[in-house]
């Protein structure tokens, strides 16, 4: 009968400091002993947020420019070279062809043809042939979009064309079969020798590797045109 009354009060006794230290944290008796003591009903640890790292270095560019203008690229050209070719600038290599090749274009320049073109500059990609030919060029990485300088070799005028024939630039991903999309531009009438302009093509989010630059037929119309200055920017 004793055991059993020992028993019972140590019973009791254990329930009692159970209901103690749970009316103490319900109650918050014991502040210093919650991780995340309150105050008034509010939490007075600041809220949680994550670490973001930071860098005194300047901010990366999402893409770079670069242009090939076969004056300042590597490996030096000289006027005569034909296509096929290669010209680096900057991280990016550039390889000039034509389905029509060899030697459908050249490098050029008004020292050896004495025409005046006042968008172009220096040396100039010059169409060889009387034919009507295409101009390729493929990238050594992804490119967002591409933009040229060129001159439709045409003479405007009464017995010649009426107005300038319009080009084209088709642009693909690692072969013709995967076309990402095209422009067209015409070249406008000056004083120079030939109608000049710029042709664009923005891929709009996507990338290519890969473009075809020709002139589109027209009656009366030339078959030749003249490529310098172009400049791509590379997909991030």
């Amino acid at each position: 009968m004793k055991k059993k009354t020992i028993l019972s009060t140590i019973v009791l006794l254990v329930i009692f400091i159970i209901v103690i230290v749970v009316l103490g944290y319900t109650l918050n008796f014991f502040p210093a002993l919650t991780s995340n003591p309150s105050k008034n009903g509010q939490s007075t640890n600041p809220p949680y947020s994550p670490t973001i790292p930071t860098s005194s270095a300047p901010p990366v560019s999402p893409f770079t420019i670069i242009t090939f203008d076969f004056d300042k690229g590597t490996p030096a050209v000289n006027e005569g070279l034909n296509t096929p070719f290669t010209q680096t600038s900057g991280e990016v290599t550039a390889y000039f062809s034509s389905p029509s090749d060899p030697s459908t274009f050249s490098i050029q320049s008004y020292a050896t043809t004495f025409y005046t073109l006042s968008q172009f500059s220096g040396n100039y990609l010059f169409d060889n042939k009387i034919v009507r030919d295409k101009l390729d060029i493929s990238f050594s990485q992804p490119m967002n979009n591409i933009s040229l300088t060129f001159a439709t070799a045409e003479y405007y005028g009464s017995g010649h064309v009426e107005e300038p024939s319009i080009m084209k630039i088709t642009a693909y991903m690692d072969n013709t079969n995967t076309i990402i999309g095209s422009a067209t531009a015409q070249g406008v009438v000056s004083n120079n020798i030939f109608p000049q302009g710029t042709l664009s093509f923005d891929a709009m989010g996507q990338s290519f590797n890969l473009v075809r630059i020709e002139m589109l037929f027209q009656q009366p119309g030339g078959t030749d045109f003249l490529v310098d200055n172009i400049t791509v920017s590379t997909a991030p």
